[in-house]
C-alpha cells in the first residue's frame, strides 16, 4: 500500500493532517547505522506515541507498529514490523542504498468490533466496528541516505575549467557534464585555482562554488529527477538528504549548508593576516 499525506478513511486515523483526533501523536525518531565491512544497513528507531487509544492497543498486541520502507534504486519495497517502543530492524547487503523512504504506520493486528476511542472527531459515530489491518495512525515519510556516495567531499563532485571564450570576471556553470564544472576565463581560472590552496581557500568557497550550489539547487527545485544519469549527482543529493535540504526552501540558506557555512572560515584568513 502507498501512503500518501491526503490520504482518507472512513475511520479515524492519527496523523497531523486529519484532525480525526483532539489529542496526541504519533513519530518515529530514526537513525540508520552503516557496517562498511559487510554491507548491512541497520535502522534504530523509538517510536513517539502520545495518544492513549492506540497506545493501550499496541502495548496490549491488538495493534502492530512498523515502517514501509520503499528504496528505488534496488527495487526493495517492504513493510516491517517494529518492537515497542524502541528497537532497531536489519537490512541485508545490497537491500538498501542511496536515497531511502521510510513510512512509519500503526495498524490493527486483530478485528475490533467495538471500539471507543475518548478523544475522536464529533463527525465518527461510536462505537467504531475495524478489521485487522486497518491502519490506526501513520507519520510524515522520512528519506535516509544509505551509502558512501554522502561521504564524498563537496569539492570533488566540481571541476573547475578554463575557457578562452569565457567572460574574465564571470562565472557559468555546467551540469550535463559527470562532474558540475564551473567555467572561467583563463586568467580568472589561473587566480582562483592559486586561491584554492591558499589561506584563501574559504573565500573561493564563498564567491566561487556557493552561487555555483545555489544554481543546482535551483535545477533541482524545478525538476528533482534531472541529471540523474550524472556522476555528481548521488552525492549530491546523499547530501541534501543528510542536511535534511529541501529543494523547495530558500537556495542561499542550502547552499551555505551544503558548504558547511564558508563565511564562517574567513577567520582563517584574518588570522593569517594579523
Amino acid at each position: 500500500m502507498k501512503f500518501s499525506d491526503d490520504m482518507r478513511f472512513a475511520h479515524p486515523v492519527l496523523t497531523d493532517e486529519t484532525g480525526d483526533f483532539s489529542e496526541g501523536s504519533f513519530a518515529l525518531d530514526t537513525e540508520v547505522e552503516e557496517i562498511i565491512e559487510t554491507g548491512k544497513v541497520s535502522i534504530r528507531y523509538s517510536i513517539d506515541l502520545t495518544e492513549t487509544s492506540i497506545r493501550e492497543l499496541v502495548e496490549n498486541g491488538k495493534a502492530s507498529v512498523g515502517i514501509f520502507v520503499r528504496c528505488g534504486d534496488t527495487f526493495y519495497s517492504e513493510l516491517r514490523e517494529l518492537g515497542w517502543p524502541e528497537g532497531k530492524v536489519e537490512f541485508e547487503k545490497g537491500s538498501l542504498l542511496n536515497r531511502v523512504t521510510v513510512r512509519p504506520v500503526i495498524w490493527l493486528s486483530q478485528p475490533l468490533p467495538k471500539w471507543e476511542p475518548g478523544n475522536v472527531h464529533p463527525e465518527f459515530t461510536l462505537p467504531l466496528s475495524l478489521v485487522a489491518g486497518d491502519i490506526l495512525a501513520f507519520d510524515d515519510e522520512q528519506v535516509l541516505s544509505v551509502g558512501q556516495a554522502k561521504l564524498a567531499p563537496m569539492e570533488s563532485i566540481f571541476a573547475l575549467v578554463a575557457s578562452p571564450s569565457q567572460p574574465e570576471g564571470q562565472l557559468s556553470v555546467k551540469l550535463d557534464d559527470e562532474k558540475i564544472t564551473i567555467i572561467a576565463g583563463e586568467e580568472t581560472f589561473k587566480m582562483i585555482n592559486g586561491l584554492r590552496h591558499s589561506p584563501a581557500k574559504a573565500a573561493v568557497l564563498s564567491s566561487v562554488y556557493l552561487p555555483a550550489v545555489m544554481e543546482v539547487l535551483d535545477t533541482l527545485r524545478d525538476n528533482p529527477d534531472a541529471h540523474e544519469n550524472r556522476r555528481w549527482k548521488q552525492p549530491f543529493a546523499a547530501k541534501c538528504t543528510v542536511a535534511n535540504i529541501d529543494y523547495n526552501g530558500s537556495l542561499f540558506d542550502s547552499a551555505q549548508t551544503l558548504l558547511e557555512m564558508p563565511v564562517s572560515r574567513l577567520e582563517t584568513i584574518a588570522e593569517a593576516k594579523a
